[in-house]
């Protein structure tokens, strides 16, 4: 029996997956929006715009930025002291690990860079690749360019004009440090991008990537110039910790599913997840048996605080699925399971690794939510 058309798009590219994400939620899930706008301040300059207030944020309907601008507007009773003639010269809450102008050169290089890899032959890949990507990407990158040979898209665009630097990580004297990016492909909701150096900023590399989920929102990092603080253990003043955040996310997505899942918003994403393995299910049920199991990729638990001191979380999962066949019968593996793997038909058991690339937004107050998502399946083996 052939893996149908439907789960192998979610499978292979996600694409059934997040073009059908529209922001409803099933009766299990929690409805809070996941942010509001604000009115009480705004700044801007050539590249970006921020507006102040609690989880003030752009669309992921419109793709326009919420990258602070730099320069950050002080609302009245805050504690910065002003001269005569009404300058703020309140010292700076601390510094980015590069400057603004540095970042968006280095972001312009490496979308630049992620673009080109995408539509090179598969040697010219190979060396963008390595020069663009790093970890969870890098190997997302190169099971894309392997599944393009049998006519597999990657669901992810990287879009090489002008994308727009959110957030810098401040610097704080470890490693690794980040630059959050936004870019808008033509067709398609906009893209996140985590770019990370693990040498104090000399050397930068994508290393995780995601859509944003229909009607998310981005909410206001810090000024950029003064750098986004990197929670890099426990939890601070956030509701969840981002391990807690990842636990749960286990809970969501591992099939057979839980019963109780928690209270956490995905933007349909954790319903469509499950609709999905579900009809894989039945489908292969009288030929096997499938499960679905996640763990964190290592070291992807990378968390940047914003202006109001919730948190975004960048997660990387690892999905096992496992179709554990039944005795005298077998599957035929479609093409890119047998291109991966080597094999073509499946007798006892057949495994497909899938990373799953999450943004969480976690609060000080409320539940999580999931603002972007995206799957790339890297492995496939069988027997």
């Amino acid at each position: 029996m052939k893996l149908s058309r439907p789960a192998l798009a979610l499978a292979l590219s996600a694409s059934l997956l997040l073009s059908a994400c529209s922001g409803s939620e099933d009766p299990d899930e929690s409805t809070d929006p996941t942010s509001s706008s604000a009115d009480d301040g705004v700044s801007t300059d050539d590249s970006a715009s921020a507006t102040g207030g609690d989880d003030a944020s752009t669309t992921g309907d419109t793709g326009v930025s919420t990258g602070d601008a730099g320069e950050a507007t002080s609302a009245p009773g805050d504690a910065a002291q002003t001269t005569d003639d009404g300058k703020i010269t309140a010292p700076a809450e601390g510094a980015g690990v590069i400057s603004v102008e540095e970042a968006e050169e280095i972001a312009a290089t490496l979308m630049r860079q992620a673009g080109d890899s995408q539509n090179a032959d598969p040697e010219e890949a190979a060396e963008l690749n390595e020069k663009t990507f790093v970890g969870s990407e890098l190997r997302a990158a190169e099971a894309a360019t392997a599944l393009r040979e049998v006519g597999i898209d990657p669901i992810i665009d990287y879009h090489p004009t002008n994308p727009n630097v959110l957030a810098i990580s401040r610097e704080d004297g470890e490693s690794p440090a980040f630059i959050v990016v936004q870019s808008v492909p033509e067709s398609g909701l906009p893209e996140l991008h985590l770019l990370v150096s693990e040498d104090d900023g000399e050397t930068w590399k994508i290393g995780w990537s995601a859509p944003m989920l229909a009607g998310t929102e981005v909410p206001t990092f810090d000024p950029r110039s003064e750098g986004s603080p990197v929670l890099r253990e426990g939890k601070g003043d956030l509701n969840w910790s981002p391990s807690q955040v990842v636990d749960q996310l286990f809970v969501i997505l591992d099939f057979p599913f839980a019963e109780d899942r928690p209270d956490f918003r995905t933007n349909d994403y954790g319903p469509q997840v499950r609709k999905a393995a579900e009809q894989q299910a039945a489908e292969v049920a009288d030929q096997a048996t499938l499960t679905q199991e996640h763990d964190l990729r290592t070291g992807t638990l990378r968390t940047i605080e914003l202006a109001d001191g919730s948190a975004i979380t960048f997660p990387v999962l690892r999905r096992t699925s496992t179709f554990d066949v039944k005795s005298g019968t077998y599957l035929e593996a479609p093409a890119a399971f047998a291109h991966l793997s080597g094999e073509d038909v499946i007798n006892n058991s057949a495994k497909m690794t899938t990373d799953v690339f999450l943004a969480v937004h976690i609060k000080t107050e409320g539940d999580p939510v999931v603002i972007a998502a995206r799957e790339q399946v890297v492995r496939s083996d069988g027997s």
